[in-house]
C-alpha cells in the first residue's frame, strides 16, 4: 500500500514536457513555409528592381556628365578660335600701321644710295622717326622720360653713373641714354640713364 502511494508521488513530482514538432508534415505548416518563401522572393524581387532603377540613374547621369563636358569642350575651342582671330585681326592692323614706315625707310635709303645727298637721307630719316613714334602714340605707347627726377628701378635701367658733391642730386637721373616705352601699365622698354652718385668721402 505504501509502495504504491509513494510510486504515485513520485509520478506527480516528475514534470511534463510539451513537444512541439515543427515538421511539416506532422502539424501542416508547410503553408507557412512556403508563404515565408514567398515573401522572401518578393523582397530580393524588389531590390533587384531597384538596383536596376538606382543603375539605370547612373548610366543617365554618366550621359548627362559626358553631354556637359562635351558642350563645355566645344564652348571652350570656339572661345580659344575666337581668341586667336581677335589676336590676328590686332597684329594685322599693327602690321599695316608699320609696312608704310618701312616703305619710307626703304626710299630714303635708296635715294641716299643713288644721290648721295646725306641731307636730304637725314631729313627722310627723320620724318620716318617722326612717323613711327606717331604710330605708338595713336596705340597707347607712351615714352618714358626720366632725366632730372629720382632714378625709378621699375621703368629705369642704369646704363651709366656720374659722381656728384651736391647730396641733393645723389641718385638723380642725369641723362636718358635710350627712351623707354610702356603701354598702359605694362613695361615694353626701360630707360636706359645715366645716374648720379655721391662721391664717398
Amino acid at each position: 500500500m505504501n509502495d504504491s502511494n509513494n510510486e504515485n508521488e513520485h509520478l506527480s513530482d516528475t514534470p511534463k514536457f510539451a513537444v512541439n514538432d515543427k515538421r511539416h508534415w506532422v502539424d501542416g505548416n508547410e503553408t507557412d513555409e512556403k508563404s515565408d518563401l514567398g515573401a522572401q522572393t518578393s523582397f530580393v524581387e524588389k531590390l533587384k528592381q531597384e538596383a536596376e532603377e538606382k543603375d539605370k540613374r547612373l548610366r543617365e547621369y554618366i550621359a548627362a556628365y559626358k553631354e556637359k563636358n562635351s558642350q563645355n569642350d566645344e564652348f571652350r575651342q570656339r572661345l580659344q578660335k575666337e581668341n586667336e582671330s581677335r589676336m590676328d585681326q590686332s597684329k594685322a592692323n599693327l602690321f599695316g600701321k608699320l609696312v608704310p614706315i618701312l616703305d619710307n625707310l626703304i626710299r630714303a635709303s635708296s635715294a641716299g644710295k643713288t644721290n648721295q645727298d646725306f641731307d636730304s637721307l637725314h631729313t627722310g630719316v627723320e620724318m620716318i622717326i617722326k612717323q613711327f613714334h606717331q604710330e605708338l602714340q595713336d596705340s597707347g605707347v607712351e615714352v618714358i622720360k626720366a632725366q632730372g627726377r629720382v632714378f625709378d628701378p621699375k621703368t629705369d635701367e642704369a646704363f651709366m653713373t656720374e659722381e656728384t658733391d651736391d647730396p641733393a642730386k645723389d641718385n638723380q637721373v642725369v641723362e636718358d641714354l635710350e627712351v623707354g616705352y610702356r603701354f598702359k601699365e605694362k613695361l615694353i622698354k626701360p630707360v636706359k640713364v645715366k645716374v648720379a652718385k655721391l662721391k664717398s668721402t
